[in-house]
């Protein structure tokens, strides 16, 4: 089908419209941001003690003991037909953390978990939603599910047997460090676990698992599979330049629509920016009481679908056969996606030197910033580009 002829003034207003889109966020970009100031997570000797126990980890060969008595092995088992009925989807993930948080509330990484991986559910939608139907043929979007959808399990899978033998802890000593090489689990989360069971503290936690999981994402799916490709690609690059790849907050509602908060993540290749935004998105979470509050009701009054209908049903709709009042088709997770077998990534281990423990040290302050107007536009940007890749 031949495209229409364009005369050069309207061809000009579209190049103009594009150029005012990208280019404050570009420069942005390239000019870069003032550092966050950050605090400590623990004092000086707290730290320099788990450093010490961290770098004896190095040196110490891994126990990949099998021999387990009846009651062990029964506990392996429970905990991998769990996790395994849990990461059939972004759905079930999703609602898995929440559960274990609610339970666990000391485990704030579960609570932070939960908000992401419904971020992660909504950026899979995204991609069957009416504002893509152009940026992105079928092919494509297979790709960018795949990935997606590979990354979030694979952190799942790493994450959630360290969450139930913890809880099993609490009500039966465990060694868990016996437990964890039966999971594939880095020896990083050795002490910490055992850290924390001995003297709890939750950000300390919550920052261990944040560089665990993405530095397990690194090694094991990032650099070792094909699914590493899709972060050179200039259609994901595009998408992340105009808003696409934001982690939202709803956390108050005015007038039928819930305010926003998040950040946009930048650079996903990059796992030191990954952990940053992970300590970013958990400051904002849990250092705000109106953030932490409101998101809290929020996930208590509205279940996780994947839909975007889920905060702004003024705006998205997951009724696919009616596109009433103008509002953006946004499917639900069952309706876009069939469930995935998971398939156990490599089992390599990334606490390889000393320099990761550095990420331990402190975390950012991070003011909170209202994101509805920002991400309105960010918006209808994306569905006047879809528009414009239907002509060109």
């Amino acid at each position: 089908m031949q495209r229409p002829f364009l005369d050069g003034s309207a061809y000009n207003d579209r190049k103009t419209f594009v150029v005012k889109c990208m280019l404050p966020q570009y420069l942005q970009k390239l000019l870069g941001k003032h550092p966050a100031k950050t605090k400590p997570i623990i004092d000086a000797e707290r730290y320099d003690t788990l450093k010490s126990r961290l770098q004896k980890e190095l040196f110490q060969p891994v126990d990949e003991s099998k021999a387990f008595f009846p009651e062990e092995a029964a506990l392996i088992k429970s905990i991998r037909t769990e996790t395994a009925a849990l990461n059939r989807n972004n759905i079930t993930r999703t609602q898995a953390y929440l559960a274990f948080y609610n339970r666990n509330p000391e485990v704030h990484w579960s609570f932070l978990a939960h908000m992401v991986s419904r971020n992660g559910g909504y950026h899979m939608t995204d991609l069957k939603s009416s504002n893509m139907t152009h940026l992105l043929d079928r092919e494509e979007r297979q790709k960018f599910f795949l990935f997606l959808e590979r990354a979030n399990s694979a952190i799942f899978a790493d994450a959630f047997p360290q969450l139930l033998l913890y809880e099993h802890s609490k009500r039966k000593e465990l060694p868990l460090r016996r437990y964890l090489p039966v999971f594939r689990i880095s020896r990083f989360m050795a002490p910490i676990w055992e850290s924390f069971i001995e003297e709890p503290h939750s950000p300390l936690l919550t920052t261990a698992l944040i560089i665990n999981e993405q530095r397990m994402l690194q090694e094991r799916i990032l650099k070792r599979t094909r699914h590493g490709e899709i972060l050179r690609r200039l259609d994901f690059q595009l998408q992340e330049y105009l808003g696409f790849m934001k982690v939202i907050f709803p956390y108050a509602k005015e007038k039928g629509l819930h305010s926003l908060t998040g950040l946009t993540v930048e650079r996903f290749a990059d796992p030191k920016r990954r952990i940053e935004t992970g300590k970013l998105l958990y400051g904002l979470l849990f250092q705000h009481p109106v953030v932490f509050r409101g998101v809290g009701h929020f996930t208590k009054e509205i279940p996780h679908t994947g839909s975007r209908e889920d905060y702004w049903a003024s705006i998205y709709t997951s009724d696919g056969s009616t596109s009433k009042d103008d509002k953006i088709f946004s499917p639900t997770l069952h309706d876009a996606w069939k469930d995935q077998l998971f398939f156990p990534p490599h089992s390599f281990d990334w606490f390889t030197n000393e320099s990761f423990m550095e990420d331990l040290r402190s975390l950012p302050i991070i003011k909170k910033e209202d994101l509805t107007n920002e991400v309105l536009e960010n918006v209808k940007q994306l569905k006047t580009l879809n528009e414009l890749k239907a002509i060109f």
